[in-house]
C-alpha cells in the first residue's frame, strides 16, 4: 500500500500542547510528596488506621498516574501517525529525547541526594534498607544507570521513588520495538479499522507481561502484598517492568482512541466524560481500599486502578464539543497547576530524598496539626528546590531537544512525549 508522506510538522508554542496534561502530572506528583510526607513523619503516620490513613496510604497510586500518562503520551504520536497511513516519528529523535529528559535532572539530583543531604536510599551488610550518603562506587554506578533494581542486594537503592523510573526506562526502550512489529501489518491492512485493532496489540502485550509478573511475584516467588522493598527475589520482580507492564498497557488503548477521537471517526455521547468519571470512581474507591498495604504490588487491583487512571486521563484529555473545554481541564490548566505540572519530574526525585533529611534534623512532627506543618514544610522546600533544578537543569536540556519549555517553539509531534 502506498501511504501519502505526512506534511511538515508544524512549529507550534507550547499553548499547543494537549490541554490538562500539566496538570495530571501535577496530581500525580502532590499525591507522592503528600503520601511520602505522610509515611516519613518519624513513623508516627497520623490517623493509620483510620479512613484518612487509607487516603494518605492510597496517594503511592500517583505513580500509577504517572504509567497510565506515559503509555499514552509516548504511544500516541506513533499511533496516530499510523493510523493515519503517514511516516512514523523518528525513533532516533525519541530515544534522544528520551535520554535527554530524565537524566540530566536525575543524575543531578542523585549526586546531590548522595553526597550533599546524604539522604540516599542504602542497604547495609544484612540487606536492610537505610538512608545516608552513597559511597560505593559500584552501587552509585548502578543507580545513575537505574540498574540497581535487577539484585536484590542494591534493589530500590539510590533515590527511593527511582525504582518507577528504572521501569518506565524498560517502557521507553521496548515501545519504538511495539511500534516496528505492529507498522509493517498496519501498513497492509485493508482499512482503518483493522489498523486500530492491529495497534491494541501491544497494550494487550503489555497487560498480559504484567499480569504473569504479577503472578510470579505471588505465586511463583510469594512475599506478602506489603513487601516489594525487601533484599530478595520476590521484591526483584515485584520491582520490575515485568509485574508492572500493565499499568502502562490502559494508557496506550486510550492513545489509539484518542485519534480516532480526534479525526471524527468516533463519537462519543455527550455526557460520556461523567460516565468516565463515575466508573473510574467505581473501579477505583473499592481497589484502593482493598489494597491495604499493596500499592504498586502484585495485587489485581493495581491492574484495575490503571484502567480507572486512563479513563481519568481520558475525561480530561480527548477532544469533544464542548466550547470552552471540558470543566476539569480548565481547571487543572490553571496557572498554579500547569506550573506544578511543569516541574513534576523534579517534584517527584526531590520529594523523598528531602522529607528523609527533614526528618532526620527534626524539622518534622507528630499529629494532624504537625501533619499539615510538615506538609506545608514539604511544599515549601521541594517545591522551591524543584523550581531550581527545573530552571538551570531540567529547562536548558528541553530546550537542546526541542521539547515544551516555556516562550519556546516546538515540533507539536513532541509536545506529547515528556513523562
Amino acid at each position: 500500500m502506498t501511504t501519502v508522506p505526512a506534511p511538515p510538522v508544524p512549529r507550534v508554542p507550547v499553548r499547543g500542547r494537549l490541554p490538562g496534561i500539566e496538570g495530571l502530572r501535577a496530581i500525580a506528583a502532590i499525591a507522592v510528596l503528600v503520601h511520602h510526607t505522610w509515611i516519613l513523619d518519624g513513623g508516627q503516620r497520623v490517623g493509620a488506621d483510620s479512613g484518612a490513613g487509607a487516603i494518605f496510604l492510597n496517594l503511592a497510586l500517583g505513580v500509577t498516574l504517572f504509567f497510565a500518562l506515559s503509555g499514552f503520551l509516548l504511544y500516541r504520536p506513533f499511533a496516530a501517525a499510523i493510523l493515519r497511513g503517514r511516516d512514523l516519528p523518528s525513533i532516533r529523535r525519541y530515544l534522544r529525547n528520551r535520554a535527554l529528559r530524565i537524566l540530566p535532572a536525575y543524575w543531578a539530583i542523585l549526586l546531590l541526594t548522595s553526597f550533599v543531604l546524604q539522604t540516599a536510599t542504602t542497604r547495609d551488610a544484612g540487606g536492610a534498607l537505610q538512608s545516608g550518603a552513597m559511597t560505593n562506587p559500584g552501587d552509585l554506578l548502578r543507580a545513575a544507570l537505574l540498574v540497581q533494581d535487577y539484585d536484590p542486594q542494591t534493589v530500590i537503592i539510590g533515590i527511593g521513588p527511582a525504582w518507577s523510573l528504572a521501569v518506565e526506562v524498560v517502557f521507553y526502550l521496548l515501545l519504538p520495538l511495539l511500534v516496528l512489529a505492529v507498522a509493517a501489518p498496519a501498513a497492509r491492512a485493508a482499512g482503518r479499522g483493522r489498523r486500530v485493532l492491529i495497534l491494541m496489540a501491544p497494550p494487550l502485550l503489555l497487560l498480559l507481561i504484567g499480569l504473569s509478573g504479577k503472578v510470579a511475584a505471588g505465586v511463583l516467588v510469594p512475599g506478602s502484598p506489603a513487601a516489594g522493598y525487601e533484599s530478595d527475589w520476590h521484591s526483584v520482580i515485584e520491582r520490575s517492568f515485568w509485574a508492572q507492564a500493565d499499568l502502562f498497557s490502559f494508557g496506550m488503548v486510550a492513545a489509539v482512541l484518542h485519534t480516532e477521537v480526534a479525526d471524527g471517526r468516533l463519537a462519543l455521547h455527550r455526557h460520556w466524560r461523567a460516565g468516565a468519571l463515575a466508573l473510574a470512581a467505581l473501579i477505583f474507591v473499592p481497589c484502593a481500599i482493598s489494597l491495604n498495604s499493596g500499592q504498586l504490588s502484585y495485587q489485581p487491583q493495581n491492574t484495575a486502578v490503571a484502567l480507572a487512571a486512563a479513563l481519568f486521563l481520558a475525561a480530561v484529555a480527548f477532544p469533544g464539543g464542548e466550547a470552552r473545554g471540558p470543566w476539569l481541564q480548565r481547571l487543572l490548566e490553571w496557572r498554579f497547576i500547569v506550573t506544578a505540572g511543569l516541574i513534576s519530574y523534579s517534584v517527584f526525585l526531590w520529594n523523598e530524598p528531602v522529607l528523609r533529611w527533614l526528618t532526620a534534623h527534626g524539622a518534622t512532627t507528630g499529629g494532624w496539626v504537625g501533619l499539615a506543618l510538615n506538609l506545608a514544610l514539604a511544599a515549601a522546600v521541594v517545591g522551591a528546590l524543584s523550581l531550581l533544578s527545573y530552571r538551570f537543569v531540567e529547562l536548558p536540556w528541553l530546550r537542546r531537544k526541542g521539547a515544551p519549555a516555556a516562550r519556546d517553539t516546538v515540533d507539536a509531534a513532541q509536545l506529547e512525549a515528556a513523562p
